[in-house]
């Protein structure tokens, strides 16, 4: 048990890193806006769990974008983002914004990341590619 408790985590910080294109064999990476931060605990059971499932979803440069609008709404998501946006889904596309926001970095930004999350998955739904 104590093996999966430490797994579970290790996959969210897996799903994050990914999501800003960054070399796993170099966790100590100081760009990345987590760096230092620690795994906060599940909000409910399973949560990580299905955080790791839609993480395998979704292509980290689309993770990447995601992250960019959401702090930097001038930026934009691409079609080929927005198609796989639209795949991973609204229950995975808001898991996902919550996941970031449980970080006690970004706890305080996340009324911003649920909604800018929202936006971005209704964009790209809108956009019908």
């Amino acid at each position: 048990m104590a093996r999966l408790t430490y797994v579970i985590p290790t996959m969210v910080a897996f799903f994050l890193c990914s999501a800003m294109a960054v070399d796993l064999r170099n966790l100590n990476d100081k760009t990345v806006p987590w760096y230092g931060q620690v795994i906060p605990p599940e909000p409910f059971r399973g949560f990580y769990g299905k955080i790791v499932q839609c993480m395998w979803s979704l292509e980290p440069v689309c993770g990447k974008q995601v992250y960019a609008r959401i702090f930097n709404p001038s930026t934009s998501v691409d079609d080929y983002c927005c198609r796989n946006i639209a795949k991973v889904g609204v229950t995975c596309n808001r898991y996902l914004g919550w996941a970031l926001s449980l970080f006690e970095k970004f706890k305080r930004y996340a009324g911003l990341i649920d909604m800018r999350s929202k936006i971005i998955f209704i964009d790209c739904i809108k956009r019908k590619l």
